[in-house]
């Protein structure tokens, strides 16, 4: 007969529970840590989705949901997708900087007025009339941000106390609006985009 000093089945039982309790915990402890990363990668996904559509639509209405707009597996619409590719477009700033670069607003129409005659509009013409106004940080492109006749018209964005001056000036008028700068630098958005 065995007795628990000679090694017998008392001494296997308690080897056979100790190495089962090892066991179990080892993997208690590989589940609890893979539902704590399946909970943090949840929370980060949620709160970046939750941050980019406070931060991309802040300035711009929510566009009307279509019922083409699919969701792929990840959850991401393609409208969601394309608005996060325009977020360069974006004024960016707070109501008191546009507020205070809306007060250089008359000083550019001033400047661009004369320029309003009934003619096609040339940029290197917009160009001087606000350097000679005392304006430094001019932009402009043919075509306009605020229209959508491209051929007579010239896009103007002018760096100002606050942010920015941008708009159009074409042969029927001035139209000026004021915000500040766009979220990849400058007051306007380049041509090509």
């Amino acid at each position: 007969m065995t007795t628990p000093q000679d090694g017998g089945p008392d001494r296997s039982e308690r080897v056979v529970r100790a190495v089962t309790g090892v066991v179990v915990g080892v993997v208690g402890l590989g589940l609890v840590v893979l539902v704590v990363a399946v909970l943090g990668y949840q929370m980060l996904v949620s709160g970046w989705a939750e941050q980019y559509d406070t931060s991309t639509r802040a300035d711009t209405p929510a566009p009307a949901s279509t019922p083409s707009a699919s969701a792929d597996r990840t959850g991401f619409s393609e409208e969601g997708l394309d608005l996060s590719n325009e977020a360069y477009r974006q004024h960016v700033g707070s109501p008191e900087s546009h507020a205070q670069a809306a007060l250089s607003v008359p000083d550019v129409q001033a400047a661009l007025e004369p320029l309003a005659s009934g003619e096609p509009v040339d940029q290197d013409d917009v160009v001087s009339a606000l350097v000679a106004a005392g304006f430094e940080d001019v932009q402009v492109h043919g075509g306009s941000v605020l229209t959508s006749d491209t051929s007579t018209h010239v896009g103007v964005g002018v760096g100002v106390p606050g942010g920015c001056v941008y708009g159009a000036v074409g042969p029927d008028g001035v139209t000026l609006e004021a915000g500040g700068p766009i979220a990849d630098g400058g007051c306007l958005e380049m041509p090509t985009h």
